[in-house]
């Protein structure tokens, strides 16, 4: 055991190193960092423009984010307060929460294969993700709603298999829930996952009226408190009931309303083909450019296909059920959105993928290894597009592999 937390560690030390390689670069902003980055500055500075949906940005073509819930943007405020307002501040959470995440994951990989070796092999594989390591180096909301979501069904899955003591995983199942829908409104994705598992123990629930009430605290009004706590600036700022109110339907007029075209946006349904990577950066040099391209690893987007495929040829036990109901309810609802999507709304879905693939090839030493292999190869084939690192334009071509990719 002593031997796997020496290599937790060493792994948790690497990945940080590579999200934050770099991490400044650019110094300016990059894809949505326009509406998040503006933001930030505000809650940094107390300003109640951050919160109010009628106010134009002080900064040319941006926007104040007031679509999201505030919490990501609140830990991005405090490393501003603490470090400074530059890029590398901005970005600096989303390398920590990057980390993190992998270090989640084989929290929840432990949890439910009970073997450090698996759990190792998942964080291992989810680290060399260009997916994940790109989200994890710009101010967006997503790898903080990706690293509480992974705790969540972590404590979930500890609920439903632990025959003792389980309130207090409900407990923290709801607190990590209410922790996700401060960060993103998307997690309300949750609550299906939640249904699904819950309602067959309804007959045995509903006997027990204690049991319903723990339920309802647990995974109803904790998430509801910390939701409305992670807002505590925006009543502090003086902003009544009536504005919060209003706050939350122009949040739902606009989200159900866009009708917004992006060149790089991409359906739910093309997301683990991998089929259109998003472009966040270009810097043109004499005989070189430098591109920030939001792309996945393909070993691990691809292998995780053949591994759904493989795996529903298997029996499906308990585990691998709650794998995949929770992979397919974290991203499949999203082919329905009114609005358009891209690429790293897959992101919440993918620790999931990443799981199967485990589950997948775990019994086969040679296949793992290989498998392993291929990923960290193409993990750094792929790392000086994902990281604005100069590429010699002659050899670009061998990065984009398709059309759509360009």
């Amino acid at each position: 055991m002593f031997k796997h937390k020496q290599l937790l560690i060493t792994l948790l030390i690497f990945s940080f190193f590579f999200r934050a390689f770099r991490l400044a670069t650019p110094a300016r902003y990059i894809f949505d960092e326009v509406y998040h980055v503006v933001t930030v500055k505000a809650y940094a500075q107390n300003n109640p423009a951050g919160y109010e949906w009628w106010h134009k940005s002080p900064e040319l073509n941006t926007a104040y984010d007031w679509l999201h819930p505030p919490l990501a943007k609140l830990i991005q405020a405090t490393s501003i307060k603490l470090f400074g307002d530059h890029s590398f501040a901005w970005r600096l959470p989303s390398a920590i929460f990057g980390t993190l995440a992998i270090f989640a994951l084989y929290l929840l990989a432990l949890t439910i294969f009970k073997k450090p070796k698996l759990a190792l092999l998942s964080a291992t594989i989810f680290s060399l993700d260009g997916l994940q390591l790109t989200m994890s180096r710009i101010t967006m909301n997503d790898i903080f709603l990706t690293t509480w979501l992974i705790f969540t069904l972590k404590f979930f899955y500890q609920y439903l298999t632990t025959k003792t003591k389980t309130k207090k995983y409900l407990y923290l199942t709801g607190i990590f829930t209410g922790l996700s829908l401060a960060t993103k409104h998307s997690a309300i994705l949750l609550y299906p996952i939640f249904a699904i598992f819950l309602l067959p123990r309804l007959k045995t629930i509903i006997k027990q009226p204690k049991k319903i009430l723990i339920i309802i605290y647990s995974l109803i009004l904790i998430p509801v408190f910390i939701y409305l706590l992670s807002f505590s600036q925006f009543f502090l700022q003086g902003h009544t009931l009536d504005q919060f109110k209003q706050l939350h339907q122009q949040i739902y007029w606009y989200q159900t309303n866009l009708s917004a075209t992006h060149d790089y946006q991409s359906p739910a349904w093309q997301w683990p083909l991998l089929v259109r990577p998003v472009w966040f950066h270009v810097d043109y040099f004499k005989n070189s450019i430098a591109n920030i391209y939001n792309l996945g690893n393909p070993a691990i987007f691809w292998g995780g296909l053949i591994s759904l495929l493989y795996l529903f040829t298997q029996k499906l036990t308990s585990k691998t059920k709650y794998l995949l109901i929770c992979y397919f309810f974290l991203f499949f609802p999203l082919v329905f959105s009114p609005r358009i999507m891209f690429l790293h709304h897959y992101l919440p879905a993918l620790p999931f993928l990443v799981l199967i693939i485990t589950q997948a090839i775990h019994k086969n030493k040679t296949l793992t290894l290989y498998f392993l292999l291929i990923t960290a190869i193409l993990f750094l084939f792929f790392y000086p597009l994902n990281i604005a690192s100069p590429i010699q334009k002659d050899l670009l071509k061998y990065w984009f592999w398709f059309p759509t990719w360009r």
